[in-house]
């Protein structure tokens, strides 16, 4: 027998037959390999030091590390070095832990990391500085340079705490938490406070709330996203801003597309403002009770609104400049691909003026 295989062997048989192990509470652990075992007996405890490929079963937590320390008396383990743990299908790691078995918990430190890949869920994992695990109510605690991935799917949260738990799969992110969707396109969103709930794939995210994707960005005081729906309704002075576009209302529900914003609709009192690029004059604005507007690329393609109450364009052509200060029941404005306008049409209870700066002509209706 190799000197190796005779340790283990030995070391089970000592730690199983000695007596500081012949009683019969439950924390007693199985050795399964170690290069070196050293028993020390002192005046208040026993201490287990463990070197060398450690595998060991504590409180059917399977340890892997490369050394470790039992405390007999006080029913810890200290682990150091690639430490790993598994408990069914959750598996945690650090370069150094301890596992805590009178309140069945493991702290780890400095790369520290937990996985929980089961069945039913997506695999999940979560990687800091700090992690600690509660056995006993699946509950998981993390502090600093945290990254939780797939809590909802193909989407990162980063953050400086981190609290989750595995009963009811809810997650909960503070200290600058930031939501990073890992798809085609790249779609942030920033708050000081987070919660995810996995099992319904949804999150809510509150305080400072920013939605921001290349070149647009969304704030408010709270949003809550579905991701079966790729839908985020924003409240508390919901704010929308583009290169050349701004608008606010009660409420945004906000429609995503390959992770840009695909659809924005506005409810109860929109106010839009936006302006042609190459316009030297005032900007455009559209004040309604609803409002409809399409985006594609990161750039305005069509607007509806309801109830509009008062409004400004202005329209140029090749030599032709059109201005419509218009009031009425049913607008669509039509962008081209530089979002100037290219068409307005309006129905029902229409009230404006119409200015063709060629003809000086005003209509009066």
């Amino acid at each position: 027998m190799n000197l190796k295989c005779f340790g283990s062997v030995l070391a089970i048989f000592i730690l199983w037959f000695s007596s500081p192990l012949m009683s019969q509470e439950k924390n007693h652990y199985i050795l399964k390999n170690a290069n070196l075992v050293k028993i020390d007996i002192i005046e208040n405890d026993t201490i287990t030091t463990l070197q060398g490929e450690v595998d060991l079963i504590y409180n059917d937590i399977e340890f892997f590390a490369d050394n470790a320390q039992i405390f007999q008396k006080n029913k810890r383990v200290k682990l150091f070095g690639n430490v790993r743990a598994i408990d069914d299908t959750l598996e945690a790691g650090a370069q150094k832990a301890t596992y805590f078995h009178k309140i069945a918990t493991l702290k780890l430190n400095e790369d520290a990391y937990f996985i929980e890949n089961s069945t039913d869920t997506l695999k999940k994992k979560i990687t800091a500085d700090f992690i600690e695990y509660q056995k006993e109510n699946k509950k998981v605690h993390a502090l600093n340079n945290i990254v939780a991935t797939d809590f909802i799917e193909q989407v990162v949260c980063t953050c400086g705490k981190f609290r989750y738990d595995m009963g009811t799969d809810y997650g909960l992110a503070r200290e600058n938490p930031v939501l990073t969707f890992q798809r085609d396109n790249q779609l942030k969103i920033y708050s000081k406070q987070m919660e995810l709930y996995a099992k319904e794939k949804k999150f809510t995210a509150t305080y400072d709330v920013k939605v921001e994707t290349e070149d647009t960005q969304a704030t408010s005081n709270f949003l809550i996203y579905f991701n079966d729906e790729e839908k985020a309704v924003m409240l508390g002075n919901p704010q929308f801003k583009s290169s050349l576009s701004t608008a606010t209302a009660q409420e945004f529900q906000v429609f995503f597309k390959d992770e840009k914003i695909n659809q924005l609709l506005l409810v109860k009192d929109a106010v839009i403002h936006f302006k042609e690029e190459d316009s030297i004059g005032k900007e455009n604005y559209l004040y309604a009770g609803k409002v409809r507007m399409e985006i594609d690329n990161d750039k305005l393609t069509y607007m509806q609104a309801q109830n509009v109450s008062r409004s400004f364009f202005e329209q140029r052509g090749d030599q032709d400049i059109l201005i419509n200060k218009l009031a009425t029941l049913q607008l669509e404005v039509f962008f081209d691909e530089e979002e100037n306008i290219q068409t307005i049409i309006a129905e029902d209870d229409i009230k404006g003026t119409y200015t063709f700066s060629s003809s000086k002509q005003i209509l009066e209706k």
